[in-house]
């Protein structure tokens, strides 16, 4: 891997050094505060250093840019985290309320019943009683 490297790093300065050679004139470049005479290569590679430059500072921007997005996500996602915690505690303990209330439904409907039973076997053996009477008349009246 290091050869290709520095067999790239080679060819790139090859190119570097004809670019150099081919654009050898010089040009007169002016700028706010006044001129300067250099050879077009040197415009040409500024200009390239330039732009890679803008190009570093602005992925540099956005890298930051990124984090502090990145950061506020992940207080936002806590946030919902803690709430989603919350709320699942809160549905457990109203589940655990609903099978309290469920029992005691359905005790008191047991005990409800059992009284219904216990009072209509009454009312039965009241109603025998009140046969049995009735009968006994019946055979008095019919032994006169």
């Amino acid at each position: 891997m290091r050869v290709i490297f520095l067999m790239l790093a080679l060819l790139f300065g090859l190119i570097i050094a004809g670019a150099a050679i081919i654009n050898n004139e010089v040009v007169t470049v002016s700028y706010l505060f006044g001129q300067v005479n250099l050879t077009l290569f040197m415009v040409i590679l500024g200009s390239a250093i330039a732009g890679a430059l803008f190009m570093v500072s602005l992925g540099i921007f956005r890298s930051i840019l990124t984090y502090v997005n990145s950061q506020g996500d992940r207080g936002l996602k806590k946030e919902m985290h803690n709430r989603v915690k919350t709320l699942e505690d809160e549905k457990k303990k109203l589940e655990d309320e609903l099978r309290k209330q469920q029992k005691e439904r359905e005790d008191a409907s047991e005990k409800a019943h059992a009284a219904l039973e216990d009072d209509n076997r009454k009312l039965e053996e009241e109603l025998r009683k009140q046969q049995k009477e009735h009968n006994d008349e019946v055979a008095k009246v019919n032994a006169r």
